[in-house]
C-alpha cells in the first residue's frame, strides 16, 4: 500500500498507517479523530487477487460489518498478521476529498512550475477526451497561466486568469474569470466575474453577474451546480453553494450573501 507523510492537523482525514520494520505494516486506523502519527495511506494497493477475494467475500457475510474498505477490510486483514507492506512515496499526491483540496490541485497545475506536469512526454495522461473543435479566442481576449480545453470559445476582451476550463466552455465579451474551474459546458455570460469558483457542467450564468470573490485568509470557493441557470446581474458572495437545477426563480433577491446555499424549490418531476 503507497503511503505518504502529510500535515498532522489535516491527518485525521485520513486512514493512518503504522509501520514497523522492513517497511510492514502492524496497524492501520481510518481517519481517527487523534492521529498517532501523519503517515497515511494513498489509497494506492497491489493485491493477492485471491486474497482479496477472499477478504471482500468474508466482509459480505459480516452482518455486523459496514462494508467499508478501510474501517473493516483493511484492518482485518492487518489483524491477521497478514504480510501487508508500506511503499513510502515523496512525489506529488493530493488527497482531493475536499472543496478546498479540490480547488487547490486544480491551480498548482495553472503554476508557473507545476508540481505535477501534464506536458511531460514520459507521462502520457490517457484519459478519453471529447472531440471537439479547436478552442477559439477572439481578438482582444487575454488568457494567463491557464488551462483551456478544445471546443471553448473565449470572445473578444474576455479575460482569464489562473483558471481551468474544461472542454465547450463559453465566456463571454468582457467576462472576468480568476483562479476558478469551468467544468464542461459551462456559459459565463458578458461582463461577468467569476473569482475562485467551481461551476460545473451546463451551468449558465447570466450577464453581469458576479460570483465568488478573492478574500483573504483561507480561500472560499463559491459553487454553482450542475445545470443551474444564474439570472443576469446577480452578485454571489465567495463560499456560496448554489445546488444542482437551480433556476432564476429560485432566488429570492438579486444578492447571495458570502456563505449561503441555495437550492431548487421544484419538485423532483418538474425538473
Amino acid at each position: 500500500m503507497g503511503t505518504i507523510p502529510v500535515p498532522l492537523s489535516e491527518a485525521s482525514r485520513f486512514g493512518i498507517v503504522g509501520i514497523g520494520p522492513n517497511q510492514r505494516v502492524t496497524s492501520f486506523i481510518e481517519k481517527p479523530a487523534d492521529p498517532p502519527s501523519n503517515m497515511a495511506n494513498m489509497g494506492v494497493y497491489v493485491f493477492n487477487r485471491e486474497l482479496l477475494d477472499k477478504e471482500l467475500w468474508e466482509d459480505h457475510m459480516k452482518k455486523d460489518s459496514s462494508h467499508d474498505f478501510g474501517k473493516d477490510i483493511l484492518p482485518n486483514i492487518i489483524r491477521q498478521g497478514l504480510r501487508v507492506f508500506a511503499y513510502p512515496y515523496n512525489g506529488y499526491w493530493v488527497d482531493v476529498g475536499t472543496v478546498a483540496s479540490y480547488w487547490q490541485a486544480h491551480m498548482d497545475l495553472v503554476c508557473s512550475k507545476p508540481a505535477f506536469d501534464l506536458f511531460n512526454p514520459k507521462w502520457i495522461i490517457h484519459t478519453r477526451s471529447e472531440e471537439r473543435p479547436p478552442m477559439r479566442i477572439e481578438k482582444g481576449a487575454v488568457v494567463e497561466d491557464s488551462l483551456i480545453s478544445n471546443g471553448c470559445i473565449i470572445e473578444n476582451g474576455a479575460h482569464i486568469h489562473r483558471s481551468i476550463l474544461s472542454a465547450g466552455v463559453r465566456v463571454g465579451r468582457n467576462a472576468v474569470v480568476d483562479e476558478s474551474i469551468l467544468l464542461t459546458d459551462v456559459n459565463v455570460g458578458a461582463g461577468s466575474t467569476i473569482q475562485r469558483c467551481i461551476i460545473d457542467k451546463r451551468g449558465n450564468i447570466g450577464a453581469n453577474s458576479i460570483i465568488g470573490a478573492i478574500t483573504e485568509g483561507e480561500p472560499a470557493i463559491a459553487m454553482v451546480g450542475k445545470n443551474s441557470i444564474i439570472p443576469e446581474g446577480i452578485s454571489i458572495g465567495a463560499g456560496s453553494l448554489i445546488g444542482p437545477d437551480v433556476i432564476p426563480d429560485d432566488f429570492s433577491s438579486l444578492v447571495v450573501e458570502s456563505g449561503a446555499y441555495v437550492q431548487t424549490r421544484r419538485l423532483p418531476n418538474e425538473l
